[in-house]
């Protein structure tokens, strides 16, 4: 591997770990590969049961790599606890089952170089499956999302997708808006971002993909306390964020809401797919919760009403799937269940 002159002694890797045994050596190998060395990594098990830390601790790497244990209290405490350790002017987040293309650090540590009021550089980068295997090539490009983001209504309009693996910030800013909110195990990116972009940093987009991010059924969007997280985000931007009557700017009520419902009604369909009707029940509580929110709709106000009504409601769309489409149009595009593959186990 060929280095570059390029001093990385002032990066902190942090890299929150829980059960990630069938990955964390990929990802951790994939640091040793940089053109540009960090000063060290700090890896904070996150109370594993599966001998994670074992696999790092068996790595040889030519940077020191430290290792904390703790209790599992979640991803955003892991990688506080990462950030209140590190030596670093610059902390690189690296979640155990992605990776690093070998000029990621080397590229981001230019960026961000480039100004002290930059706190956050930020890459494209590519998606893989479960298995390695590549979905999408430079996924924020080929989405057509607009990177860097200038305003907030750029914030809230839709999901930032600046991931801490394709990241490198500073310290400094982290400190400053308190890191990662540990309430949180989904939005918490899009939270600490509009948190640091709201305080009056910089950020610098550099539109290349130097990381892989893996996506899969274990990974945390996945996971059903993101609904929690969801709701807990909104609550943080009602409190946070004021309307602007003057210049008729309702940033929650026409950007976030919207897009917060919708998401919430998919979570809903899959709960109904697979007749969890627990999930089911939990997300229409949200979705009431949201629906109150927002404008009166006598379409969604029905939708909400039969959603509290999980087992019926998945006789309702059962019934749908087979009336003609004008009678489908009638009912949110999202509210649908979910087809199980063929090729499912």
């Amino acid at each position: 591997m060929v280095r570059t002159n390029r001093d990385g002694s002032g990066i902190s890797v942090v890299l929150a770990l829980y059960n990630g045994r069938a990955h964390i050596e990929e990802a951790l190998r994939t640091v040793i590969d940089q053109t540009v060395l960090p000063g060290e990594v700090i890896v904070v098990d996150d109370g594993s049961t599966d001998g994670s830390q074992e696999v790092v601790e068996g790595i040889e790497t030519p940077f020191p790599v430290k290792v904390v244990r703790q209790a599992n209290t979640g991803q955003s405490a892991a990688r506080n606890v990462g950030v209140g350790l590190a030596n670093g002017e610059f902390i690189a987040f690296l979640d155990q089952d992605d990776q690093w293309r070998p000029g990621h650090l080397d590229a981001l540590l230019k960026a961000i170089s480039k100004s002290r009021d930059i706190a956050w550089a930020y890459t494209d980068f590519d998606e893989m499956d479960a298995e390695g295997r590549i979905v999408t090539h430079c996924f924020i490009l080929e989405s057509g999302i607009v990177q860097p983001k200038r305003s907030l209504t750029s914030c809230l309009a839709g999901d930032l997708m600046v991931i801490p693996s394709a990241s490198l910030l500073r310290k400094t800013a982290l400190d400053h808006v308190g890191g990662f909110d540990e309430r949180l195990s989904g939005y918490e990116d899009d939270d600490l971002f509009i948190r640091i972009f709201r305080a009056g940093w910089k950020h610098v987009f550099v539109p290349k993909a130097l990381t892989r991010f893996r996506v899969h059924g274990a990974s945390s969007s996945s996971g059903w306390k993101f609904l929690d997280s969801r709701m807990i985000y909104l609550e943080k931007l009602v409190e946070t964020i004021s309307d602007d009557d003057r210049l008729n700017r309702y940033w929650v009520r026409d950007l976030v809401l919207p897009r917060f419902f919708v998401a919430t009604l998919d979570d809903y369909s899959r709960a109904l797919s697979r007749s969890n009707w627990e999930q089911a029940t939990q997300a229409a509580a949200a979705a009431e919760r949201l629906a109150g929110m927002m404008q009166p709709r006598f379409r969604r106000q029905i939708e909400v009403r039969l959603m509290g009504r999980p087992r019926l409601c998945r006789r309702a769309l059962q019934v749908l799937d087979v009336v003609p489409p004008r009678a489908q149009r009638l009912v949110n595009p999202t509210l649908r269940l979910r087809k199980h593959s063929r090729y499912a186990d």
